[in-house]
């Protein structure tokens, strides 16, 4: 708008106009204002308000009277001019006060009020947050209160004061409103276009996350068992509407433009403008899976301003983002613009390459590393080696075919034959090897029998994120029947003992996986179940073991918490993981993976807690004789300092400091179990004797039986 030509003629041509362009004038008036030119605003808008009050068009002189007093300031009584203005219609007067004039809002809220209560017809729909859908059945302006029947729960009177800021009139496009006068129209969409049903209640509501959707339209639109159903078809209509953004995260919310878009420059106008990386990814995803044209000059440009924007504003800590910038340049076939690629590139290689691959998805790995093998192979191939036995599976596979694929072989078996022959590889290397039988056979790197042995090894080491996950895949390998005769078929008589020995008495397994592996080698090899069940003269040879005792509340508590998992929590899980299912694609879905890593450690505490409650039994530790410490005796201890200190040992699970109880398999009390009175003992603070053994105090008793 040139303000230029914005003088007192062109005002007197838009007075003369037939159809007053109210908003657009209010706007100029605006701009003339910023502009130095107040005066003028201000004049023409006094001129414009009398003369739509003196031809009684009230709307339109509350909305210029409403940018002089709110605007301008121009105007010091609002509430007086409002009544003069409002003087001929005696119930409009009624509405003044109601709509906050004289009160302590702001001046455009009292306007933007007075035009609600003005607009208020018998039978026009309305929303209150509180009370719902509505129609409003009566206006009484003497007792200033509406009479509104509220959808499922009768007629409600509501002061007009309170209207004016708690209820919204629906115009014909409101989704409550097609429910009420087109129930049949509804039904259609919901059957046959349900992604209009989600622009619907956008249109309505504002832009939402899914679950607040769930809750505007389920039950009173949808039931909630055809919510699945109706939202996966929705999603699929909405992917090819460029007027609405569904994220990928389910707490992020659906976005409606207001205007109707296309995927044309205009939409990428969007990304040019576009600062947040996320987001970024997020609309290259989209065009690729749209295939959504880029050819323009326009869109192009775009693209390898915003690639490289991300490639060099990426921070160090997520080294990532700046390799996924060169893999959506590659997809895209466009140079990022402005940068040196080979030193990035280069950077990309000795930074914190692990990072960056465990964090990439598989499918980008084969483009990241196919570019950095074209821009440094023996730089990569190098640094590759040191990567590989620290990574993820999921890395090493794509890892390993980028080697092999570009000629890296002898390096690749030289780094195996080392990690193998020293008993170092890892979870992830022994998986691979474990499904890569043809390369291993041609290398001779290691013999089926002996690699079963290496993985038994690795199951024993405590580990965590991507090393555990290979773990139970391995793990899950013994209960391949198959296999598991495979192997043992492979190794003599003598390995096989071992084999069997090593997994009924190794760490690394549950009750439930040890007995269903165990039942399958004997089902092959019933000859080894004396490792199993060992002869009775093997028996009496073999030192009796003693019984680990704990107190009956520390037992029951145990017992409580088994029971909490098995019944509560694990069915909790189950639940979630059916729910994270429902929202789609399992692959990108960090609900459902977190819910069935959880599944995992639940089912292994209760596994080890049930393992656990079979060994240790409950005691009350009655009658325990106090000729040397044991469990289930307090001791007096006495210090060279002359300080003493009581203890009370219990069983394995017990300790409640404020009573002074210690577990039995603590260093303090090993140290002291055996022992008589007058023994000097060395405990871990220090030497001590043993001033007296003492019965368990009517407090410890209390807190052995709950």
């Amino acid at each position: 708008m040139d303000l230029n030509a914005i003088n007192e003629e062109w005002f007197l041509g838009q007075l003369k106009s037939s159809e007053i362009d109210v908003p657009e004038l209010i706007l100029v008036f605006t701009k003339l204002a910023k502009a130095e030119r107040a005066s003028d605003a201000d004049g023409w808008a006094q001129t414009l308000f009398q003369k739509f009050a003196e031809a009684d068009a009230i709307d339109d002189a509350l909305l210029v009277l409403a940018w002089m007093a709110g605007v301008r300031g121009s105007i010091q009584d609002a509430q007086g001019a409002v009544e003069k203005l409002l003087s001929k219609d005696r119930n409009a007067l009624k509405l003044v006060e109601p709509a906050g004039f004289g009160g302590t809002g702001s001046v455009a809220e009292n306007f933007n009020r007075l035009r609600l209560l003005r607009s208020l017809k018998t039978g026009m729909l309305c929303h209150n947050a509180t009370w719902g859908f509505g129609i409003i059945e009566n206006i009484d302006y003497f007792y200033q209160q509406l009479e509104i029947d509220f959808e499922g729960k009768g007629d409600h009177e509501m002061a007009f004061s309170y209207a004016a800021t708690s209820l919204e009139i629906l115009n014909d496009d409101h989704l409550l409103a097609i429910k009420h006068k087109n129930p049949a129209e509804l039904a259609r969409l919901l059957k046959e276009n349900p992604a209009e049903v989600v622009r619907a209640t956008l249109r309505s509501y504002g832009n939402m996350p899914v679950m607040r959707l769930q809750e505007t339209l389920s039950p009173s639109i949808i039931p909630e068992a055809g919510w699945k159903r109706f939202w996966d078809a929705a999603r699929a209509e909405l992917k090819n509407d460029a007027s609405v953004e569904v994220p990928k995260k389910r707490s992020e919310n659906i976005v409606l433009h207001k205007k109707a878009m296309a995927y044309d420059d205009e939409w990428f106008k969007f990304i040019a403008q576009d600062n947040d990386i996320e987001g970024l990814f997020d609309r290259f995803k989209e065009i690729l899976e749209k295939k959504i044209d880029f050819t323009s000059d326009f869109s192009k440009k775009t693209l390898a301003n915003r690639l490289a924007f991300i490639i060099k504003g990426a921070p160090s800590g997520r080294p990532e983002w700046k390799a996924e910038g060169f893999i959506y340049a590659r997809m895209f076939g466009i140079e990022p613009a402005g940068l040196d690629t080979a030193k990035l590139i280069h950077d990309l290689i000795d930074g914190d390459l692990v990072t960056t691959l465990d964090r990439l998805h598989s499918r980008q790995l084969q483009t990241l590393l196919s570019i950095l093998i074209e821009n440094d192979k023996e730089a990569v191939v190098a640094t590759l080696s040191e990567v590989i036995p620290v990574v993820s599976h999921p890395v090493l596979n794509e890892v390993m075919s980028s080697l092999l694929a570009n000629g890296a072989e002898d390096a690749v078996r030289a780094l195996m034959e080392t990690a193998v022959g020293k008993r170092t590889a890892s979870a992830p290397m022994l998986l691979w090897c474990q499904r890569s039988t043809e390369l291993i056979e041609k290398w001779h790197l290691i013999s089926k029998g002996d690699l079963a042995f290496r993985i038994q090894e690795v199951l024993e080491v405590n580990s965590a994120g991507a090393m555990l996950r290979a773990q139970n895949q391995l793990r899950e390998r013994f209960q391949t029947e198959a296999w598991l005769h495979d192997v043992m078929d492979a190794m003599t008589e003598q390995q096989r003992r071992d084999f069997l020995r090593r997994i009924n008495e190794g760490q690394g397994w549950d009750v439930l996986d040890r007995k269903s592996v165990i039942a399958k080698v004997l089902r092959k090899f019933p000859e080894l179940q004396d490792i199993i069940l060992p002869s009775k003269a093997s028996i009496a040879a073999a030192p009796k073991k003693e019984t680990p005792f704990t107190s009956s509340r520390s037992y029951a508590d145990k017992q409580k918490q088994l029971e909490r998992i098995m019944t509560v929590e694990i069915p909790e899980n189950s639940k979630e993981i059916e729910v994270a299912r429902s929202y789609g694609d399992l692959r990108e879905n960090a609900e459902f993976k977190y819910a069935k890593e959880r599944q995992g450690l639940l089912m292994a505490q209760g596994a080890q807690l049930a393992e656990d409650l079979e060994k240790v039994k409950p005691s009350d530790f009655d009658g325990v004789s106090l000729d040397e410490v044991a469990m289930g005796t307090g001791v007096e201890l006495a210090y060279a300092s002359g300080m003493s200190e009581t203890y009370y040992i219990l069983g394995a699970w017990d300790q409640a400091e404020a009573l002074s109880i210690i577990s039995s398999e603590t260093r303090l009390a090993k140290s002291l179990l055996g022992h008589k009175v007058g023994d000097t003992v060395a405990i871990p603070a220090g030497e001590c004797e043993i001033k007296a053994i003492l019965p368990l105090s009517d407090e410890v008793k209390a807190w052995i039986k709950g």
